[in-house]
């Protein structure tokens, strides 16, 4: 609702991740909203909105503190990569991303499949991407540590990186 009436155009915080992490609350507030109680539901919302705002900002943070930890392991080779090579694309997209395909990698990139294959396992030897399963058909890989991040976000806890 707050992205299509244009309240939250870019980010919409995880309002719901924190009224449903106390229900009872929020249907004694929807419930209150109902029979004319609704200065105690505005403020209901409005607490919850200024927590999951704290809880996006944590969210945000840990993510680049992930996303830079994965920029390291990559430095740390014996052979970096170059500055705009394929690996360094991908570890962009990874947050929007946390399970990737090539194909879809190659999509988002822009890039040649064979570049996005050589990219790929440059990230899996350093740790940043992990496969989900041992196929050479239809694989997959994990964003390390990325999952973790959003299960937090979503238990409505402060997130930390990985």
């Amino acid at each position: 609702m707050l992205r299509r009436r244009g309240i939250a155009p870019g980010y919409v915080p995880p309002i719901s991740v924190v009224l449903a992490n106390a229900r009872d609350r929020y249907i004694e507030g929807l419930t209150g909203f109902r029979g004319e109680r609704v200065a105690a539901w505005v403020e209901q919302f409005a607490a919850a909105a200024a927590v999951s705002a704290r809880l996006a900002t944590a969210y945000l943070r840990a993510v680049g503190a992930l996303t830079e930890s994965w920029r390291e392991r990559l430095r740390a080779t014996s052979a970096p990569p170059r500055a705009g090579a394929t690996a360094w694309a991908i570890i962009d997209i990874l947050p929007a991303h946390p399970m990737i395909t090539a194909p879809v990698a190659t999509a988002v990139t822009g890039r040649t499949k064979a570049v996005v294959y050589d990219a790929i396992q440059e990230l899996v030897a350093v740790g940043v991407l992990l496969p989900l399963s041992e196929s050479k058909r239809n694989q997959a890989w994990e964003a390390a540590g990325l999952l973790e991040l959003l299960e937090s976000l979503e238990a409505g806890a402060l997130p930390t990186p990985a």
